[in-house]
């Protein structure tokens, strides 16, 4: 017992003895627990921060997968783990996941944003985590469709608008050389076509009054700005449709239905390319999905032209990330690179995506890549620029409001109202009020 009370003497003797040695000796005694653990920070420090991203397939998505790779491997502080949704259901998977706080960091959202989602503060405001003033400047003017009150909450990819589909050989054997300037252009020489055709040919089609209602949404929107109409009053925050803007454009619609210009059901996009249809507005679309650019036996045949009239419809795509991130700075980085000017081509190539940039506050060789793009199809940029310029940025904005309601109401009773279903008063009564009950 001695022994050891001796030998734990000792022990704490030494152990004195070495601590007054510690704290004045200028060579301290290495802490290795310390060491390891200052190593063990510094590798962390040096791990990448993994972020969960979620898109819909705007492009085909070996090459969203290629992009995100090619980020993965340039980035020292950001990984990002892709999920790639199908168009069916992919928005309806984000806003749910993103609402219940179990969603992803940075995902997909239409341009334009959603009201919903802004008002529950389930977005990151951009220029409070990393958007300096001088990279949202270098936007256009429909940077403003992404700002609500000072906060900017989506970083545009590309937008999309309206062209109107013209088979020239077709326009010609009917005795029409010129492309229409207006809409009362467009209606007379449908009518001519049509009937001197016998109707083997339709003149003009809005694109929803055949197979593919939802869009008539955008061909409504066209008709609808071009008559000065507004979707809401922002002061009272009520739909506005029924108006004398509203009734005027519907009923300026209805005329080639009820005076057997045009006809209901028939495919536009398939009519235009196989030669029974003369005209129609659409989006881009077509033009990557229907395959007309580049396609031999259309050659000469066709061409495209800006949406008619003094405003139109736009919209577009969008990355935002959730409030609910743990991880802002990097949801940036990511959302930079992603949308950047560098990557304008990218969606211009695959998709004719509208850059959302003034090209003229990029640099020297930003610039030179879009121009570059804009050479390969001078007439389908020239036309799709011209409609993006002259589109309504309020009526974009106003949009995000009762949203949901009023794609459903719309494309249920615009129709109504083509078909002679329902007065034209009475449709635009119902929308408003479906879109404010929605309110």
């Amino acid at each position: 017992m001695k022994r050891r009370l001796l030998v734990l003497a000792l022990v704490s003797a030494l152990i004195t003895a070495m601590a007054g040695c510690g704290s004045s000796s200028k060579k301290e005694i290495p802490d290795n627990s310390s060491n390891s653990n200052s190593e063990s920070s510094s590798t962390a420090s040096k791990e990448k921060q993994t972020i969960e991203f979620w898109m819909l397939p705007l492009i085909d998505e070996v090459k969203i997968k290629e992009m995100v790779d090619e980020f993965n491997a340039q980035s020292e502080t950001t990984q990002v783990n892709l999920n790639v949704l199908p168009w069916t259901d992919g928005r309806d998977q984000i806003k749910q996941a993103v609402a219940a706080g179990s969603g992803p960091d940075v995902f997909y959202l239409s341009a334009g944003l959603d009201s919903t989602m802004v008002e529950a503060d389930l977005l990151l405001p951009l220029e409070q985590n990393g958007y300096t003033e001088e990279e949202i400047d270098r936007y256009d003017s429909l940077i403003d469709a992404s700002i609500v009150e000072d906060h900017l909450y989506a970083a545009p990819i590309s937008y999309e608008a309206y062209l109107m589909y013209y088979r020239t050989d077709i326009m010609k054997e009917y005795g029409f050389d010129k492309l229409p300037e207006s809409w009362d252009e467009v209606k007379t020489m449908a009518a001519a076509i049509t009937k001197q055709s016998g109707g083997d040919v339709m003149g003009f089609q809005f694109k929803g009054a055949d197979d593919q209602l939802n869009a008539i949404n955008y061909s409504w929107e066209n008709v609808f700005a071009d008559y000065g109409g507004e979707y809401l009053d922002m002061e009272t925050m009520t739909s506005t449709e029924n108006s004398e803007a509203g009734v005027k454009a519907l009923e300026f619609m209805k005329s080639f239905y009820s005076k057997g210009i045009s006809d209901f059901g028939t495919s536009a996009n398939t009519a235009f390319r196989e030669g029974a249809l003369a005209m129609y507005c659409f989006t881009n679309g077509p033009l990557i999905s229907e395959k007309f650019v580049g396609d031999k036996d259309l050659e000469g045949k066709w061409t495209v032209g800006p949406m008619l009239g003094s405003s139109g419809y736009v919209g577009g795509h969008a990355l935002c990330a959730s409030a609910a991130t743990k991880y802002p700075e990097n949801c940036v980085e990511f959302m930079k690179w992603f949308t950047s000017p560098e990557k304008a081509p990218v969606w211009m190539s695959e998709v004719f995506g509208i850059q959302p940039y003034n090209v003229d506050k990029l640099t020297a060789e930003q610039k030179a890549a879009i121009d570059e793009m804009y050479q390969t199809e001078p007439v389908i940029w020239e036309a799709l620029n011209a409609s993006a310029k002259k589109a309504s940025v309020e009526l974009f904005s106003q949009a995000r409001y009762g949203y949901t309601a009023r794609w459903d109401a719309q494309k249920r009773l615009i129709i109504s109202a083509l078909n002679g279903e329902m007065e034209v008063e009475d449709v635009l009564k119902q929308i408003d009020l479906e879109v404010n009950q929605s309110m």
